[in-house]
């Protein structure tokens, strides 16, 4: 069975194909430390998922561990570094896991992105903020 992630109306519109810069990934994001920025696993990470992180999107609280597709990417692709950012991680550490999270990308490629986002049963209602 093949999982396929679909993007809402006002999401598609914002995918684009041209990669994204360590730069903008930084400007993008401003709770990722900037002492990454000429760190070349970042380098490798941004481009590896720049398509992904053009649509990530940081969860309001009250969404908890939900969320659709834009929110689970930034909580599988951006925690990490946003941990490090305030101080409770080391930059090792945080390294390791930019590496170990390229080398499961470098597995499946193709199929990457729906390993990220959790099933929901059909017809299950989205999470969010009532």
């Amino acid at each position: 069975m093949a999982i396929q992630i679909r993007l809402s109306k006002d999401v598609e519109g914002q995918v684009t194909r041209a990669p994204l810069t360590v730069d903008e990934f930084l400007a993008r994001f401003p709770e990722v430390p900037r002492d990454l920025r000429d760190e070349p696993t970042l380098a490798e990470y941004v481009a590896a998922f720049g398509h992904l992180l053009r649509l990530a999107q940081k969860p309001s609280p009250c969404m908890g561990a939900g969320g659709d597709a834009p929110h689970q990417f930034y909580l599988r692709l951006l925690n990490d570094l946003a941990i490090y950012g305030i101080g409770l991680a080391k930059r090792d550490r945080t390294l390791a896991r930019l590496r170990a999270m390229l080398e499961e990308y470098r597995k499946q490629p193709a199929t990457f992105a729906c390993t990220l986002v959790p099933r929901r049963a059909p017809g299950a209602p989205r999470s969010g903020c009532a």
